[in-house]
């Protein structure tokens, strides 16, 4: 088993966790701490989760655990957020996936939530971030669970 650490808080201090090693790894991303906290509480049973409040912390985040060996098989990410946006978050994240050589079969699969209905903005997560889907809030566990399997993801629960 590895340690791990996850955050409930962005700016909370990380707590010790242990993990099978081939748990899913999930990035979530919302300037919203309600919308962050809801995400999480869905994922938890099924993923080891940290949290980003806007694009450029999950670009950092991202690059890391990229870097550790330890990359995101899921990221969760609102478009609209301060300081970085989904969209050019989405874009860096693909850039540092396509400059390590990961083909695209094996890159995180992105899932952008949004409260909007902007079919633009969707449209350019698809074809210039190629996100994997999107899913519109308010947020619950069956559409979360919903989108995973429509992408062929099978979470885990580990207790």
């Amino acid at each position: 088993m590895s340690e791990w650490s996850r955050r409930i808080f962005a700016s909370e201090t990380p707590k010790p966790c242990l993990w099978p090693d081939d748990s899913m790894r999930c990035l979530i991303v919302d300037d919203q701490i309600e919308n962050r906290m809801v995400l999480a509480k869905i994922m938890e049973p099924y993923a080891l989760c940290d949290q980003a409040v806007d694009g450029a912390e999950a670009v950092e985040l991202f690059a890391l655990h990229q870097s550790e060996g330890n990359p995101y098989d899921l990221v969760l990410m609102d478009i609209m957020m301060p300081v970085m946006d989904g969209q050019e978050a989405l874009l860096r994240i693909r850039k540092i996936e396509d400059d390590a050589g990961i083909l695209q079969e094996n890159q995180a699969a992105v899932v952008m939530v949004t409260a909007v209905d902007a079919t633009s903005e969707m449209k350019r997560a698809f074809e210039e971030g190629r996100c994997t889907g999107y899913i519109n809030k308010p947020i619950s566990r069956g559409k979360i669970l919903v989108k995973l399997s429509e992408l062929g993801i099978s979470p885990k629960v580990w207790w």
